[in-house]
């Protein structure tokens, strides 16, 4: 909603506000003042009916008034009964009347709210009871004639004191008890309470246009002033460098000045990005280059060393000058390795590398893969155990060369910053659920657990003398985006002094099952699952390589092609 309809709804609630206030008052003061003058079922609109509305009432009370002396006449003692006296109070009260009950000079019943000594001795000088004849219980004795020789007397005036009552007094004798139902019609200060009224009312409307004025002012402020002299100081707080404190308009906020400070917002939060990843681009850079320049002068210095014994005759044996040149072709390929991994990372991080996906056999492909690793251990005197808990029929989709490339940069940690005299590597592979995890382990020096939140970061190296064992710092951090990219996670746990483990998770590949395969596959649950777990029991023998002498593995491998 714009601002123009919002001031004009503001305007239309006003007056309605207002008007709709007038009416309730009127309502509320004409019904206060109609009920304590014609009584508790009489409204506004009775007033406006063709009727004379004191006529109705007035005839309404004489109709109760034959009906009780009806009732007196069958039955004497049928309002001596409490709750008989309570409910013709009730009904009486419609008219603004009434009902007291005494039986001698006990009152019996007191439907009165106030019942005051002067009402008391008001009724009492009125009381002609004591020269009434007693009802005859005679069925043939004359029961219409509402005189004395009837046994009731009616009376009908009008009290001043202690209030204006209109009493209707009916006066017999029951069972030699002299009874008295009273009916007292009050016709109090009502003009007086009206005053009174018009006063509250008019204190109301003053109280109700005090209270609009103040929401209106608290809406005018709210929904314009407020947003404004916020984007104000927002805009001096970012014109002095802080892009950082956000700008609170509150919710909901679909106008122009809504709009206007969301666009701000935006600005102020992009701003606030771009500025904090501009700062940490150039932080990286500058760690990068320093890591890069350092990493690369170590080799070149190599190099030329060994290139500068060549021209000045030190190496003057063929023994001599092909260390030399080995040494040089090693340090080499140390630089080509390090720049392509930096080209790697560059590449991966700027999303530049397609990956090529295939469905693969866990148990097939991590095999293969162990070979390699093996291998490379056996170089470096280091054993490796390996097992593999998936079946036969467990599958991964995943790009084989970049996944190759994780465990490689892995266990080439491990072997980087083995500190101890027999390095161990333990890989495993289990079929977790829906996935499948694998755990690379050593038994090397462990990271502290200050650093370990940050291994995965470029560039991070988690002490000096991890530093000085060379390269980029990038491996665990492409290793990081590739298992991202397979849609996986990967993360570490370690204990200093007793070596580290390396997790990484990849999605198991679910083949679509046919609906009509559905249930056979839902009968061989309970089969599946009771094979996986004697399986287990069997202590996973099937799926597991251990080689603790890599020596005796390629001994043996050799044997037994030679036997083939």
């Amino acid at each position: 909603m714009n601002i123009t309809k919002k001031v004009k709804v503001a305007i239309i609630i006003i007056w309605l506000s207002a008007f709709v206030s007038m009416i309730i008052g009127t309502m509320i003061i004409g019904r206060y003042f109609i009920t304590g003058t014609y009584g508790k079922d009489h409204s506004l609109q009775w007033l406006y009916s063709a009727s004379d509305p004191v006529n109705d009432v007035y005839k309404a009370i004489s109709a109760q008034r034959e009906q009780v002396i009806n009732k007196v006449k069958s039955d004497p003692g049928y309002y001596l009964d409490e709750a008989n006296a309570q409910a013709l109070n009730t009904k009486a009260m419609a008219n603004n009347t009434n009902v007291v009950v005494k039986v001698d000079e006990e009152y019996l019943y007191v439907g009165v709210d106030n019942f005051s000594d002067a009402l008391k001795k008001q009724l009492q000088k009125n009381d002609t009871s004591a020269n009434i004849n007693a009802i005859e219980s005679d069925d043939s004795q004359d029961m219409d004639d509402e005189d004395e020789s009837s046994g009731i007397r009616v009376q009908e005036y009008l009290m001043t004191q202690p209030s204006l009552y209109l009493c209707n007094q009916i006066t017999y004798v029951c069972d030699g008890q002299d009874v008295d139902i009273y009916m007292l019609t009050y016709y109090g200060r009502y003009m007086d309470r009206f005053r009174e009224t018009i006063f509250g009312y008019t204190i109301l409307m003053v109280i109700i246009m005090v209270i609009l004025s103040g929401v209106v002012a608290f809406l005018v402020y709210q929904q314009f002033v407020n947003p404004l002299v916020k984007l104000k100081e927002a805009a001096e707080r970012m014109g002095s460098g802080n892009l950082d404190e956000k700008i609170d308009i509150g919710t909901n906020r679909e106008d122009e000045v809504g709009e206007l400070c969301e666009s701000f917002e935006n600005m102020r939060q992009k701003l606030s990005d771009f500025t904090k990843a501009k700062m940490r681009y150039e932080e990286e850079n500058r760690q990068l280059i320093s890591n890069i320049s350092h990493d690369l002068r170590t080799p070149i210095t190599t190099i030329k060393g060994y290139v500068e014994g060549i021209m000045d005759g030190v190496a003057d044996t063929p023994e001599k000058r092909d260390r030399y040149l080995k040494m040089i072709y090693s340090k080499a390929n140390e630089m080509d390795s390090l720049i392509n991994e930096l080209s790697l990372y560059t590449n991966i991080n700027n999303n530049a590398i397609p990956y090529e996906f295939h469905r693969v056999s866990v148990k097939d492909y991590f095999n293969d893969c162990m070979e390699e690793v093996h291998a490379t251990l056996m170089s470096k005197n280091m054993t490796l155990t390996y097992k593999n808990y998936c079946d036969d029929d467990v599958m991964v989709i995943v790009d084989p060369d970049q996944l190759k490339r994780v465990i490689n940069n892995i266990v080439t940690n491990s072997i980087k910053y083995m500190d101890k005299e027999y390095g161990q590597i333990d890989i495993n592979v289990y079929d977790n659920d829906a996935e499948v995890k694998i755990a690379i382990s050593d038994n090397g020096r462990g990271i502290d657990s200050e650093s370990l939140p940050h291994i995965f970061d470029r560039m991070y190296r988690a002490d000096s003398a991890r530093q000085s064992r060379g390269g980029s710092g990038l491996g665990l951090a492409i290793c990081k985006k590739i298992v991202e990219e397979h849609g996986g996670n990967i993360y570490a746990t370690s204990q200093v002094g007793k070596g580290t483990t390396m997790v990484f998770t990849l999605k198991k590949y679910i083949p679509k099952i046919a609906e009509n395969e559905i249930s056979d596959e839902d009968e061989s649950v309970s089969e599946g699952s009771q094979k996986k777990e004697n399986y287990r029991k069997d202590g996973q023998k099937k799926n597991t390589i251990q080689i603790k002498n890599p020596l005796k593995k390629r001994r043996d491998t050799d044997e037994q092609d030679i036997d083939n």
